[in-house]
């Protein structure tokens, strides 16, 4: 994670026109691997597309001699030909032949374990994703160590966080402690490392999501001038964790021209189909046919959108009266809920200052709406004070791990908007389209009170028609009345009637907003103190622009396990 957001923060500073000198630096300050553990490469081609492998080592102080885990695996496909850039997360437990090791198949991390970089990159090349007689073609590996990833963080002055619900784990419970609330917020060092790594409640499937995520989101946040202007001091800070096979200023800037060229195309995570070993080992399973699904899509891949809303419903004559038919109702997944939204958003008001609780009067059947993880509350500014009343409303998918929700705030430009790169008209109201491959991530709202939206699992286990469904049900249900947003049809206001959308091209609703850089006047707010105090940074308080979101939701009171998320979870998963 950590190499990545130094992918994404190094090169961004391009953008400034000085990077020459900052590139100079980055081959004194961070370890080249040694001569005999170097991995072998593809050598890049100036101007064509690069695949790089980032690695996060995992080295805890009781581990003492033992050798450093590769705790995360992600491939990123940078290419200025291609319709997006690619992110690729294997899990720390699928199976692989090992080159050189026998026949059989063992945990892939396991390869960095008997070799470093230098094995673990050949049997992704050679083994996993390819084979000696084609190849799959890495160009650069950047491994760090996780005790810099809270360095960085904070070196960036914090990231705000879409967090999908809440995150506990009490002190000697085994397991790496974490207490993290839900609902966007501004998200620090040690927290933000305890978020990305969690895997206690959940599976590796879920966190490789979650990672990989963050990864993606980090493009949206990392302000070029800071980064040039600080590139010195984050260097000196985390390049004694950092190994690299970029040898020189040369090769770095290659990557850097190149990765400022993708500033404004989206990110695309492609999905590996995988299954959970069903004799116990917690490991997880692929297939040929799978692995080569994911190759092609990793190095090829194609501007895919979620289905459409429809945006027609039928007539037929009665009499004299031309009667106008609704949509097909909710989708046999779904099932109507406004009392429940309304419990819900009637008990987080009273937190969430003046701000209207907007929420869909309909949910997932299999899950439920979950009270004890939603909450109102205030999210901070960069000076660490409350400034924008905000709600988060959390609800269950009926599958482990996996929670939807809905955020609300009076901040009208979270740099979460950035994200959203299309637009469609529902119920005569304008939703901005932040897309997954083929999964809707988010529907955002933008209205004179603020900024609604509702938020995908971590998975994207709500296909397009329950996404749309929910946000053609959203409405008021407490606080004061909202105001009506420029533009809204008669479908503006109070929703209640939900309806099944079927694919359909949606009326257009022009571009989508610009990656918001501004940050409106406070409301009036109370000093009510956050979820949990945001931990110091040791730097002085820099105008800057950053941001990253991910979306909150909550555990059910029952919860239908999948296939793979049943893997046993060792001490510090």
């Amino acid at each position: 994670l950590l190499a990545g957001l130094l992918v994404v923060g190094l090169s961004a500073s391009a953008v400034a026109g000085s990077f020459e000198r900052v590139a100079a630096e980055v081959p004194k300050k961070v370890l080249p691997f040694p001569t005999q553990e170097l991995p072998r490469l593809d050598e890049p081609e100036p101007g064509r597309p690069q695949t790089i492998l980032l690695t996060g080592l995992d080295h805890r102080y009781a581990d003492g001699s033992a050798p450093s885990r590769s705790d995360t695996m992600i491939l990123m496909r940078l290419d200025p030909e291609a319709k997006a850039t690619t992110i690729l997360t294997l899990p720390r437990d699928l199976r692989a032949v090992v080159p050189g090791h026998g026949t059989g198949t063992q945990k892939l991390n396991g390869a960095w374990a008997l070799g470093g970089a230098k094995l673990l990159t050949r049997t992704l090349r050679t083994s996993l994703l390819g084979t000696p007689e084609d190849p799959f073609r890495i160009n650069n590996v950047v491994s760090i160590r996780f005790d810099a990833f809270a360095k960085a963080v904070n070196h960036f002055r914090c990231l705000y966080s879409d967090i999908d619900r809440r995150y506990l784990v009490r002190p000697g419970a085994g397991y790496a402690e974490i207490d993290q609330a839900a609902g966007y917020q501004l998200l620090c060092g040690m927290d933000s490392l305890a978020y990305v790594r969690f895997r206690h409640q959940d599976s590796d499937l879920t966190r490789a999501a979650r990672q990989a995520t963050f990864v993606a989101e980090a493009r949206n946040q990392v302000d070029a001038g800071d980064v040039l202007l600080d590139a010195g001091d984050l260097l000196d800070a985390i390049g004694p964790f950092v190994q690299t096979s970029v040898r020189s200023a040369r090769q770095l800037l290659g990557v850097a021209k190149l990765a400022v060229n993708l500033t404004n195309t989206p990110t695309k995570r492609v999905e590996l189909g995988t299954t959970l070993a069903e004799d116990g080992s917690g490991d997880v399973l692929t297939t040929p046919a799978a692995l080569a699904k994911a190759r092609r899509e990793f190095l090829e891949p194609t501007a895919v959108r979620a289905a459409r809303p429809a945006t027609r419903s039928t007539t037929r004559r009665r009499g004299s009266r031309t009667v106008r038919r609704s949509p097909a109702a909710l989708p046999a997944s779904m099932v109507r809920d406004a009392p429940g939204a309304t419990q819900l958003a009637t008990a987080v008001r009273p937190a969430a200052g003046r701000l209207p609780i907007l929420a869909p009067s309909a949910r997932l059947s299999r899950g439920a709406w979950q009270p004890e993880m939603s909450r109102g509350y205030w999210i901070l500014d960069r000076s660490r004070r409350p400034r924008w009343p905000a709600y988060r409303l959390v609800a269950s998918t009926g599958i482990i791990g996996e929670y939807y929700g809905v955020e609300g705030t009076t901040w009208r430009t979270p740099p979460i908007l950035g994200l959203a790169t299309d637009a469609v008209r529902l119920n005569g109201r304008t939703w901005r389209v932040q897309h997954d491959g083929r999964a809707i991530r988010r529907l955002f709202r933008s209205t004179p009170d603020g900024t609604f939206w509702i938020s995908n699992s971590l998975t994207n286990e709500l296909n397009a028609r329950e996404m749309y469904a929910l946000a053609r049900s959203f409405g008021h249900r407490a606080g004061p009345t909202p105001r009506r947003a420029a533009g809204d049809g008669a479908g503006g206001g109070t929703a209640t009637t939900t309806t099944a959308p079927t694919p359909s091209a949606p009326t257009p609703a022009g571009p989508p907003a610009p990656s918001p850089t501004a940050i409106e006047p406070s409301t009036t707010a109370p000093a009510p103190s956050p979820a949990r105090p945001a931990p110091a940074i040791p730097r002085p308080a820099t105008p800057g622009t950053l941001t990253v979101p991910r979306p909150s939701l909550l555990a059910p009171s029952t919860l239908v396990p999948r296939p793979t998320d049943l893997a046993p979870l060792g001490p510090g998963g």
